[in-house]
């Protein structure tokens, strides 16, 4: 549990990092009612327009050890552009942003649509061991205004690779089930164009083990072995087709797994494997 905490904690700092927007020196909090304060945030939507001004009203949740978010007000210098209410937009009533956020309110700037203007990515909760959950908000630059976007949200752990204008997302069902998704928009819509799976095979029988072992150059018996598969999106038809299904073997060394076998699933090696998987 330790580890896997580990390991969510830093995704979550990557994720964090490269895209968090400016703030001011000493972010302007002021005592509202019931416990409420406003952290303001700065930042450009694009180079060629002014700098706006996100002020967040938030409060500190003492059960939960995190910050309630209440609205956004979008401003352009001094004029108001928009005032969002948050608690309708996320998915338990309400938002439980990390105490380390309290500089930018779990409040991000970052092109989500790939349009050439940052949009709003506001954190909103931790939703089990392996998803979190954000709030997104695209800038539509005709109305100049945020419009929520829940299709976004549908990709967990989303990462937006701004160069190739593809989105990745992830998802975990145990520490050793990994499912990895990569997005396109096409017409407007994000697509699942590829889709991956990484399942590590428990207690394999000793005797199945033996026999896929038996003449190859892999003599440990305790190597690990993984079921990948990959699918892909035919752009003719529209439907995902299967283009890598294949038994991995894998011995662990002191930093890393290394591979040293590799065989296709339909080969009588895989089928033994296919019929140990079920």
């Amino acid at each position: 549990m330790l580890a896997l905490c580990l390991v969510l904690s830093c995704f979550r700092v990557s994720l964090l990092e490269p895209n968090t927007p400016l703030y001011i020196d000493e972010p302007a909090l002021s005592q509202r009612d019931n416990g409420y304060f406003t952290t303001t945030v700065q930042g450009r939507l694009s180079e060629d327009m002014p700098e706006f001004s996100f002020d967040i009203e938030a409060c500190s949740d003492t059960e939960t050890s995190s910050y309630k978010v209440r609205s956004v007000t979008v401003r352009d210098e001094e004029r108001i552009l928009q005032v969002i209410s948050v608690p309708e937009l996320t998915l338990f009533g309400e938002t439980a942003v990390w105490l380390d956020q309290e500089e930018t309110m779990g409040l991000e700037l970052e092109d989500v649509n790939f349009d050439g203007y940052k949009d709003i990515r506001l954190f909103d909760t931790p939703n089990g061991n392996y998803r979190l959950e954000w709030i997104y908000l695209v800038w539509d630059p005709k109305a100049e205004r945020f419009d929520h976007d829940p299709r976004l949200n549908e990709i967990c752990l989303a990462v937006f690779d701004q160069e190739d204008q593809l989105i990745y997302g992830m998802e975990r069902d145990g520490a050793n089930r990994h499912y990895y998704y990569t997005y396109q928009y096409l017409d407007g819509e994000p697509v699942r164009i590829r889709e991956e799976s990484s399942v590590y095979l428990g207690d394999v029988d000793p005797e199945i083990r033996r026999r896929c072992l038996e003449g190859t150059h892999v003599t440990d018996e305790t190597v690990e072995i993984r079921h990948d598969t990959t699918r892909e999106r035919n752009p003719d038809t529209g439907e995902m087709e299967l283009t890598r299904d294949e038994f991995v073997f894998l011995l662990a060394e002191e930093t890393e797994r290394k591979i040293v076998m590799q065989v296709p699933a339909g080969s009588k090696m895989g089928e033994l494997l296919s019929e140990e998987e079920r």
